[in-house]
């Protein structure tokens, strides 16, 4: 509740006013002091005075301005002022307005009220959702209404001292946070509490609303807190629930307070109290939550997350999660036990437009994807941790960026981690070209001096790496009867590496007609110091040993070449059946690069080598019908007629061929495809050919040699043989979407956002399904062979998801994937959503493998009382 229910109440009303466009100015002081004259007020004898007396009352400090559509009454023996036909009261940001209006300046005391309407009298009453509800059953007209600070409050009656600041209110409702507030008598007795009889909350906006709190004494302290005794939960007018005293914090904002734990029993580790803790808003740009699941035969787990955000500057999180399970009994020869933890940072900050950081970094044990209820968790078996500060010099073409890494291995624990990796970076540059006017460079497609188009660049790299690398050592043991046997031992391999690498880069782009030449030369030096650190066996006594070694090394690499390219096209107008052109674009390209390694250990030989490649785009062009022709030649002041450009496919070829070779001198042709039928079937591939001969019968040394320098079209007649292939195909339909009248709202990507405008603290909040989307459908495909000497490799997946409404307020999703090699179906998932109105269903199931569950939910929508809900959920792994 964003403030107390009707705070109206809090005003303090002036009496000074404006009737039939005179001013009126006060000049008595009222010495009265009681809501009684407020019942005195319906006995007031009407007096058709047309002018009105000063009248002082104290405390006035602004005008209070008031109208009626009848008549306006003031009585200047008794100091009354009575309005008829809709009344309406505007002081500063308040606004009252109500059939009739009674105001007594003698005693400072306001009534107001509607009157019943004799004409509809039906049992439906008018206004709010909960005023149509709970207002008697004759229908009435011109209830008093009281808007403030956009907020706005209903009442049947309404009776007000402006001196003392007490009021009373007669059946009164609002609307706020997301809530529908009523009470059948509300009595205010200080300035910032009231006493509410029979009060009544629910955010639910039907007429006769599903679900409702009710209280039959309720004390609320404005910006503070709600005390109610005691409090009802009614579902469909039939109470469910009930407490002896509940304290409510009554605050704007993010509100700090117990969350409320869920119950349960587990077939493996029995009873079970889950998310139970304290949420803390610490203030406007930090919170922190600590949560814990007790199981009675299980053990427990330990939740907390602390969130931080400055707009525009920074923000993040920290993470943690600790779990000690166990199953069974200490004696028991199947007792399990997991204790693992899990620890995520997540960081992102703008220092300036040219300085960034973002930090991704999680760390776990290594059984953690084994005690987790997350599926996401729980098939990724592998952690990748990432962080990188980077800047830019503005003006310049110089960047520089910091990175550290680190990749664990769930499954058997190795670790690589780079520590830091620094980098460098000049972008290409040209020296020679001339400053414009005004202190900037030309362009480069601009014309110029030949040397204008010399340019270079330059990068630097260093980094920090080091490994640890779980190994399996063989070795053997003696038993006592004499018997030798075979055992094999886990222990981890260290290794640590540091590299530095310089390259620079130096080219130029002249064109001769048609064709861009572009001549290059490059060197590069690599620099490496690395140690490490082997497991092995001893074979004399098996004992565990570690063999250390240190290198260095250094090489340096030269390379200089000289690329052509161009571009023409084709073009065929068939002008039918739709069809306006076919064009075919070709982009061939030659290169001729000479590379050799200047020094360094083992010189390997060097390299001149020619590399030809082709790039084919087939598009096509339609015809335009008559109604985009009506809108092109709108919005084209000529009136040419355009149609759609469609691309139909995109084929690539490449091949180099090694002069500096003794043998084997070509290397496989690649080809790659890629196509978008009529954007619904999108078919990728690529394959690779070998020209040479394939001959498993050479085995030197045991080893499967393959290719051999004979060409196949001279042994077998054929030009080339497949020795990769992959193809995938995939597509995403879906119906249209429902158009809706409502004004969408844009979505807030901060957590901490969504929780400052909500007031709750999401734990694990599903995001709810579209439900203006009718049906959807994904499915994809992908197949990939490929042969290495002695040994060929296929995998063939298929995956899927389908969605679709049974109703407006039901939906059903489904995916999952299929090895159609193994024939094996991998993590199906099937959801199920139901709305119903303020309240929502959700079901999930995972029918089978190792993390087959099923959880079913009934919850309350609204985000400040999502604890309020029925869950039932099993799991074969007892997890939950």
């Amino acid at each position: 509740m964003r403030q107390p229910l009707l705070t109206f109440l809090s005003l303090l009303l002036p009496m000074t006013g404006q009737l039939w466009g005179q001013t009126v100015y006060p000049s008595l002081e009222s010495k009265t002091d009681s809501l009684q004259i407020a019942t005195a007020l319906h006995d007031t004898v009407r007096s058709d005075t047309t002018a009105a007396q000063p009248v002082r009352v104290s405390g006035v400090d602004s005008v209070v301005s008031y109208s009626s559509t009848d008549s306006i009454v003031y009585s200047f023996h008794t100091r009354m002022m009575k309005m008829y036909g809709k009344g309406d009261v505007r002081h500063k940001q308040m606004r009252l307005k109500a059939e009739e209006i009674d105001v007594n300046w003698e005693v400072s005391v306001m009534y107001a009220r509607g009157v019943i309407d004799t004409v509809d009298t039906t049992a439906e009453a008018s206004g709010s959702p909960l005023e149509r509800k709970f207002a008697p059953k004759a229908r009435y007209r011109g209830s008093p209404i009281m808007i403030d600070g956009g907020e706005e409050y209903r009442g049947q009656e309404l009776s007000y001292n402006f001196k003392t600041q007490r009021g009373k209110i007669n059946i009164g409702d609002t609307e706020l946070d997301q809530g529908y507030y009523h009470g059948e008598a509300i009595k205010k007795i200080e300035k910032d509490a009231f006493f509410v009889e029979d009060g009544r909350y629910t955010t639910c906006d039907a007429n006769d609303p599903h679900y409702y709190f009710f209280s039959p004494k309720m004390k609320v302290i404005m910006q503070d807190k709600v005390v109610a005794e005691p409090v009802y939960l009614y579902i469909a007018d039939v109470p469910v629930f009930a407490l002896p005293l509940g304290v409510f914090p009554n605050k704007s904002g993010r509100r700090s307070g117990i969350i409320t734990p869920a119950y349960g029993e587990d077939g493996r580790r029995g009873r079970y109290l889950s998310h139970f803790g304290y949420y803390w808003a610490m203030n406007d740009y930090m919170d922190l939550s600590t949560r814990g699941d007790w199981y009675m035969r299980g053990g427990w787990s330990l939740f907390s997350d602390y969130r931080y955000a400055l707009r525009y500057h920074f923000g993040g999180s920290v993470s943690g999660e600790y779990k000690n399970l166990h199953t069974g009994e200490k004696d028991d020869p199947d007792r399990t036990e997991e204790k693992a933890y899990r620890v995520s940072i997540n960081h992102h900050q703008d220092f300036n437009p040219t300085t960034r950081l973002d930090v991704n970094f999680t760390f776990a044990s290594n059984n953690s994807y084994l005690a987790t209820n997350s599926l996401q968790q729980a098939l990724e078996q592998a952690i990748f941790s990432n962080a990188t500060l980077s800047k830019s010099w503005e003006g310049t073409p110089n960047s520089m960026s910091i990175n550290v890494s680190r990749r664990q291995n769930l499954r058997d624990g190795s670790i690589d981690e780079t520590l830091p990796s620094l980098s460098f970076n000049r972008s290409h540059t040209f020296p020679f070209r001339a400053k414009k006017r005004g202190g900037s460079f030309g362009s480069p497609g601009e014309e110029g001096a030949w040397y204008e188009l010399i340019g270079y660049s330059y990068g630097a790299q260093f980094a920090n790496s080091r490994s640890k690398i779980n190994q399996k050592i063989g070795g053997i043991k003696e038993t006592t009867g004499g018997v030798v046997s075979l055992v094999t031992v886990e222990d981890f391999g260290r290794s640590s590496r540091q590299q530095l690498s310089q390259n620079i880069n130096v080219n130029a782009s002249p064109k001769l007609g048609y064709i861009t030449i572009t001549p290059s030369a490059s060197f590069r030096d690599d620099r490496s110091w690395s140690s490490a650190s082997v497991p092995q066996r001893n074979p004399a006594d098996s004992s565990l040993t570690f063999a250390d070694t240190k290198n260095f090394q250094a090489a340096g690499f030269f390379a200089s070449g000289v690329s052509a390219g161009t571009r023409f096209y084709g073009i065929f107008q068939p002008n039918a059946l739709g069809i306006a052109a076919f064009r075919h674009t070709v982009n061939p390209s030659l290169s001729l690069t000479y590379s050799k390694q200047v020094y360094g250990r083992n010189l390997p030989p060097k390299q001149l080598l020619a590399s030809f490649n082709v790039g084919n785009v087939f598009e096509m062009k339609t015809s335009p019908t008559v109604r985009e022709a009506s809108e092109t030649a709108k919005e084209n002041a000529e009136g040419l007629k355009e149609g759609k450009k469609i691309q139909l496919v995109n084929l690539g070829a490449g091949i180099s061929y090694d002069f500096a070779a003794d043998s084997l001198n070509f290397s496989p042709v690649g080809v790659s495809f890629r196509t978008d039928i009529g954007s619904v079937l999108n078919v990728s591939g690529s394959s690779n050919f070998d020209l040479y001969k394939f001959d498993e019968s050479i085995r030197p040394n045991g080893q499967v040699v393959g290719r051999v320098n004979k060409f196949l079209i001279n042994e077998e007649g054929r030009l080339a043989r497949m020795t990769s292939f992959s193809v995938s195909l995939s597509t995403s339909l879906s119906g249209e979407r429902k158009k809706s009248s409502e004004a969408e709202t844009p979505v807030d990507t901060s957590g901490m956002l969504r929780s400052q405008a909500s007031g709750y603290y999401g734990l694990q909040r599903e995001e709810e399904p579209d439900l203006s989307i009718p049906w959807s459908l994904q499915l994809s495909w992908d197949f990939s062979e490929s042969k290495v000497p002695g040994a060929r490799f296929r995998s063939s997946n298929l995956r899927g998801s389908l969605g679709f409404n049974l109703t407006e307020h039901w939906k059903i999703s489904t995916s999952g994937a299929y090895d159609v090699l193994n024939k094996e179906l991998a993590a199906p998932s099937i959801d199920i959503y139901r709305d119903l109105h303020c309240w929502e269903m959700l079901f999930n199931w995972i029918p089978i493998g190792n993390y087959r569950s099923f959880k079913l939910e009934i919850r309350v929508k609204a985000s400040q009382l999502q604890d309020i809900k029925i869950t039932k959920q099993r799991s074969s792994r007892g997890i939950y």
